[in-house]
């Protein structure tokens, strides 16, 4: 059996032979290097059987899986969503219609999200669109790092050797600190293993408002029936979000027109959508509302039964689809029209919303200056000047 370094890895005294096996634990430790404890997990793949996904190490940066890994990782991963798809679902491309794309979406969150929420090898998976609206299967890879302000961790995205996403919030890339995973962890229910998954999910599932909650913003996200929110900074051009809270540690939730209302997206280009899929203001004032209900967080879902298996469910996505009153005529359009990971569908009997934000305020109540304020608070969104939200 032939043993290669890792890239990095004669600096970090560890060796993986060709079937992805750590040496470490196959006790071959190679020109007398001193092993280093490392992450290591059976790959949980029917397509690649006997392989091991190991932790690629740099001096204080962590990167898992390791990168060299990636490619192999997310073909046996593609292989198993997709051969269990009907033909019609599984060859959707480019040409498809909304309906095909649609139909896509929900099988690609069905699978990373029900099936493979929390792996045993660690691994996450996303369904993300590609910018022809075509959702692929992305493998996720965490980078950590450690630094004098504490643990950073970034997340990187592969979706194949054709789409490996940036994503970024108002041209600025994510950076969570150490304390937002183990609060989100220990404070949202959650089975064991799946808390990454769910917090990538709820970053990029739905609109996104910011607003003051005690001394700072922070980004307010719907969870069921009640909220979270997610303080953030900006640190040498990145947006660093520091921690989560849930309904009970929100002690206080501002209100102010016009609303901070952000996109996730691809690459660092980013302006402010004049036309919306939704209104930011009535979007605010739900939340507010569902501050004051407090209703607590809602228990983990249930552990799925035995006997239900992917290659099952994936025959009736259709039919859940249809029954949602999705076919042919069906609207799939990225959120606001700004290319990143959250595509909305739209049924053939509701036609795709335009939400003009400035027109509308400015019907509600024409007496204050709109035009200033949209002007300043979409200067704020996207160059972050000050540290202070728009005036009220």
């Amino acid at each position: 059996m032939v043993c290669r370094p890792l890239a990095g890895s004669v600096a970090n005294k560890c060796w993986v032979n060709g079937n992805g096996r750590c040496a470490s634990r196959d006790g071959r430790a190679k020109l007398g290097l001193q092993l280093w404890v490392m992450k290591h997990e059976p790959f949980q793949s029917i397509y690649r059987p006997d392989f091991e996904v190991v932790e690629e190490r740099h001096g204080r940066l962590r990167r898992y899986p390791h990168t060299e890994q990636l490619p192999a990782l997310h073909r046996a991963l593609n292989m198993e969503f997709l051969n269990a798809l009907p033909d019609h679902i599984a060859r959707t491309d480019k040409r498809g219609n909304g309906f095909q794309k649609n139909l896509l979406k929900h099988a690609g969150m069905t699978f990373c999200n029900m099936f493979n929420a929390a792996r045993t090898d660690g691994l996450h998976l996303h369904a993300m669109p590609d910018p022809d609206l075509v959702t692929r299967l992305v493998l996720v890879q965490q980078v950590t790092e450690e630094t004098r302000r504490g643990v950073r961790h970034r997340f990187k995205y592969y979706g194949g050797a054709a789409f490996q996403p940036d994503i970024r919030i108002s041209g600025k890339p994510l950076v969570f600190t150490d304390h937002v995973l183990e609060r989100f962890s220990t404070r949202v229910p959650n089975k064991v293993g799946e808390h990454l998954c769910m917090l990538l999910l709820i970053f990029f599932g739905s609109p996104i408002i910011a607003l003051p909650v005690g001394p700072n913003l922070a980004f307010i996200m719907p969870y069921h029936d009640t909220l979270l929110a997610f303080p953030f900074e900006l640190e040498e051009d990145e947006l660093v979000i520091t921690t989560c809270l849930t309904i009970h540690e929100m002690n206080s939730l501002e209100r102010q027109m016009p609303p901070l209302a952000f996109n996730v997206h691809y690459g660092a280009a980013y302006a402010v959508p004049r036309i919306r899929h939704w209104f930011p203001a009535k979007w605010m004032f739900d939340v507010y509302a569902k501050w004051e209900r407090k209703v607590p967080l809602p228990p983990p879902l249930p552990v799925l039964p035995p006997g239900v298996r992917w290659h099952r469910v994936a025959q009736l996505i259709k039919d859940n689809e249809v029954d949602k009153g999705h076919g042919p005529g069906t609207t799939y359009n990225f959120l606001d029209h700004v290319p990143g990971p959250y595509a909305v569908e739209f049924p053939p009997s509701q036609p795709e919303p335009r939400v003009d934000e400035r027109q509308l305020h400015k019907q509600i109540d024409s007496k204050p200056d709109w035009d200033a304020a949209f002007d300043h608070r979409d200067h704020f969104i996207v160059n972050f000047m000050d540290r202070k939200p728009p005036p009220k």
